[in-house]
């Protein structure tokens, strides 16, 4: 790509600095609601919702309390699914700069929210007079946040010498992100007062958006000439001769490329979400059965720290996708997601440690490759919402999973369940095989990897 190579030095630290700033703010703002554990052991202790109770005690929330936090998190987790089209929509029409100035507003806005909340008679009126402040707050966070990622799946296009890499990154990074209320919890423990961290965070939001926009101001016009570039009506010939990122939004749409990628999310993306909702019970079922209820609480403990650092596996997540390509990464990606899902059915609970691991991997290549594959095949005009359309109706198909775990909590065997999360995948191997076949017949492009100058 020689237009790497001849960047003046202005523009090389303009790009420097925007990736930065993309990098920075994904990992502080996007994926920060996912920590809810954490986060709602600290405000319960801060009396959050606890005008709900007839006796409020810190240590022992009462039921409504617990349902109103329950609430919030609810609401806040689905309309990150919900708003994902919306947000891939925002960013491919508006461009990146005015999408990050209206992410900082809602993510902002949401965190000051949930400042000033807390146990004030003003915002226990509202709530009443039926306008929580906490759980729209709670919600205005999360919706900025999923906006905040993708936002950041823009930056690679900046600097396709490192577009893959910075693809991985991104992805991970909003997950990385869900460790950061258990570390302010830390702080919380040792004594920092809750408003002094949290509105601290909330001053730091306002500054990294703001730098972020203003990063992007120096970036955006680059931008819209690589888009101008990546096709559209003045390519001349048939559409369906040109290649796919030269394609109009709906003709990407009737893809064979876009049906494999659609499949493979809905079915992936439900099965990690899967994982994290039932991890607990069928560690507990494994512990009853084999006599090691002792070491459950720790076995759960390190399980919940590990999953967020998946992003150590990027390494390896690069050094995949350009040793193997974009599809075969695919492919392993299914094999590692048969792995950790065999080890979950070995009735040793120190065995799912290592399924843990496995897991936290498996999960940073998913999301990577997912990524990857969307920004490759479809580039920078339609990547935002072809990505959306993945992660809504990955979240539709999330919901129809809640009566089958249901089942397996109600039957005491989570077997069948866990028969059934594999016996899904056995398709995806096939339907990669497939396309493959079908790309090298059509000579596809091959994966955006390094060049040398």
């Amino acid at each position: 790509m020689a237009r790497q190579a001849s960047l003046s030095p202005a523009r090389a630290r303009a790009h420097k600095f925007m990736v930065i700033m993309s990098l920075t703010t994904v990992f502080l703002f996007s994926g920060t609601v996912f920590g809810w554990g954490a986060f709602s052991e600290m405000i319960q202790a801060e009396g959050y919702y606890d005008y709900l109770c007839t006796h409020p005690d810190p240590a022992k929330p009462c039921t409504k309390q617990l349902q109103a936090l329950n609430n919030a998190f609810t609401l806040a987790t689905t309309a990150v699914s919900l708003v994902a089209y919306l947000n891939g929509w925002l960013v491919d029409s508006l461009g990146p700069t005015k999408v990050t100035i209206i992410a900082g507003i809602l993510a902002s806005v949401g965190l000051m929210g949930i400042a000033l909340t807390k146990t004030g008679s003003w915002s226990k009126q509202e709530a009443e007079g039926g306008f929580d402040i906490f759980l729209w707050s709670t919600v205005l966070t999360a919706v900025g946040g999923s906006m905040t990622m993708f936002i950041g799946y823009q930056a690679p296009f900046i600097v396709p010498s490192s577009f893959t890499l910075l693809i991985e990154v991104n992805s991970c990074l909003f997950d990385a992100g869900t460790i950061i209320f258990p570390l302010l919890k830390v702080l919380y423990d040792l004594g920092v007062p809750f408003s002094a961290f949290f509105w601290a965070y909330t001053v730091l939001g306002f500054i990294c958006y703001s730098l972020f926009s203003i990063s992007w101001g120096m970036n955006q016009k680059e931008l819209d000439e690589i888009r101008a570039a990546a096709g559209g009506d003045e390519h001349e010939g048939p559409e369906h001769n040109r290649p796919l990122e030269q394609r109009s939004f709906m003709s990407q749409l009737r893809s064979f490329e876009f049906v494999s990628i659609f499949i493979y999310s809905i079915i992936m993306v439900p099965r990690a979400n899967m994982y994290m909702g039932t991890f607990s019970m069928i560690n507990r079922k494994i512990a009853e059965g084999e006599g090691t209820m002792s070491s459950l609480n720790l076995v759960n403990t390190i399980t919940g720290f590990v999953i967020p650092f998946g992003f150590v596996a990027v390494p390896l997540i690069e050094l995949c996708m350009h040793r193997l390509g974009t599809l075969w990464t695919v492919q392993l990606t299914t094999l590692i997601g048969v792995v950790y899902n065999l080890l979950q059915l070995v009735p040793s609970l120190h065995l799912q440690l290592v399924s843990v691991v496995i897991f936290a991997a498996w999960r940073a290549f998913l999301y990577s490759t997912i990524s990857a594959f969307n920004g490759e095949i479809f580039g920078v005009k339609t990547m935002g919402r072809i990505m959306g359309l993945c992660f809504v109706f990955s979240g539709l198909t999330n919901m129809a999973t809640g009566p089958l775990v249901n089942a397996a909590v109600d039957s005491g065997d989570f077997t069948r369940l866990l028969i059934e999360d594999l016996v899904i995948t056995i398709p995806l191997p096939i339907l990669f095989y497939v396309l493959q076949r079908r790309r090298q017949g059509g000579g596809a492009r091959e994966p955006l990897a390094p060049e040398t100058p």
